[in-house]
């Protein structure tokens, strides 16, 4: 009873983790002013249900993060994100967009294979490497909460920009206990 409290505690509505990115962007406009802008498109048939699906704290954020960071930052000119929510009758899909400078072939290949490997001694020697570890973070949390179905996978076209898509399982609050 104890855990199943704590582990809801650590799972956020959609609604609430997309105010946490709105914050994070408000935050990030001192830095970028106009270069930078973010849109918000609810593609599911009941808007006000799909905001009420449950997520592991911290899922969009981080990865809001890195497409500003990695992708927008460096970028001459504007940067625009976009955060696409869709689901089906099983999965609920977020793909976080940017139209910054995209990633390498190569790393991305290599970042995606890292996502999909199931070894923690993968992600773990992959971090260490890198130096980033926050979408690896996330992908390891949803995997570890959910099973090897669900996580992310990262596409990415090079001075075009990159999508990152996380798929989780469709959870409302008074579905938790059947999770768990």
């Amino acid at each position: 009873m104890i855990l199943d409290t704590i582990i809801e505690q650590k799972r956020l509505t959609l609604e609430d983790e997309l105010k946490n990115v709105r914050n994070y962007y408000i935050i990030q406009q001192y830095r970028f002013g106009e270069r930078l802008s973010l849109h918000i498109e609810d593609r599911t048939e009941e808007e006000e249900e799909a905001m009420q699906y449950r997520l592991p704290k911290l899922t969009l954020q981080p990865i809001v993060e890195n497409s500003i960071f990695h992708g927008i930052e460096r970028k001459i000119g504007r940067g625009t994100l976009e955060i696409k929510i869709e689901t089906t009758p099983k999965r609920l899909i977020i793909t976080v967009s940017d139209d910054g400078l995209g990633i390498e072939r190569e790393y991305l290949d290599e970042l995606n294979l890292k996502l999909n490997s199931s070894s923690i001694d993968n992600v773990k020697a992959y971090t260490d490497a890198k130096g980033g570890i926050a979408i690896v973070n996330v992908n390891s949390r949803i995997k570890l909460l959910f099973g090897e179905e669900y996580g992310i996978c990262i596409y990415s076209t090079r001075n075009v920009g990159t999508d990152v898509e996380i798929t989780l399982p469709l959870i409302k609050k008074d579905m938790m206990k059947e999770v768990l």
